[in-house]
């Protein structure tokens, strides 16, 4: 009887410390992933930019990063609904990981805005990839409330690559965010490219 009662009680205190464990894990994921697209959330983006950029400067190679945004997202949203909106967020978050590498890192920035951080990447393969994410958005109709209707859905992108040893990272991002601004200035649905 002493035996089974100092087993199950070994039992009981394995499986609590499993469940611990796997609260932890839980919770380490949540507060890097952003819950709504299960892409990695712009604190996680932040923390890790630098050390990308450390890489990418120590190693001599090129570092893209993109700023990406919905066209038009408040309209969406204020049409079909929100849950429309979340709907047309999750799928644009798995077409964006069928278009780029496992090494890229994607991120929702905040809203409808998200960011690819892409390593040994230069300005014009960025570019390649931005294009065809691009097409990828506009060719295909997303599907929402539960499949009952579709909307077509296009994205403006800008690109600044990381090019001179020291520079920091924010200027990067900057010029990004700048080229994006001129993508939506110049009519959306397009990629741009920021000047060095």
């Amino acid at each position: 009887n002493e035996l089974l009662a100092r087993a199950r009680t070994q039992i009981r205190k394995r499986r609590y410390t499993d469940h611990l464990r796997d609260n932890v894990q839980h919770s380490i994921e949540a507060a890097i992933t952003d819950a709504l697209t299960g892409l990695h959330n712009r604190r996680y983006m932040e923390t890790h930019l630098t050390t990308l950029a450390e890489q990418a400067g120590s190693r001599g190679k090129p570092l893209a990063l993109m700023v990406l945004d919905i066209d038009f997202f408040k309209s969406i949203n204020d049409t079909y609904g929100h849950d429309a909106g979340d709907d047309v967020l999750r799928e644009f978050a798995v077409r964006i990981r069928k278009c780029i590498r496992g090494i890229d890192l994607a991120c929702r920035y905040g809203g409808e805005e998200f960011v690819i951080v892409m390593p040994e990447t230069d300005l014009n393969v960025a570019g390649m990839v931005a294009e065809r994410l691009r097409r990828a958005i506009a060719a295909d109709p997303f599907t929402v409330d539960k499949g009952t209707k579709r909307i077509d859905v296009t994205i403006s992108i800008g690109i600044a690559t990381l090019d001179n040893k020291g520079e920091p990272i924010s200027d990067v991002m900057k010029r990004a965010d700048q080229a994006l601004y001129r993508a939506k200035r110049d009519g959306r649905n397009r990629v741009v490219l920021a000047a060095a």
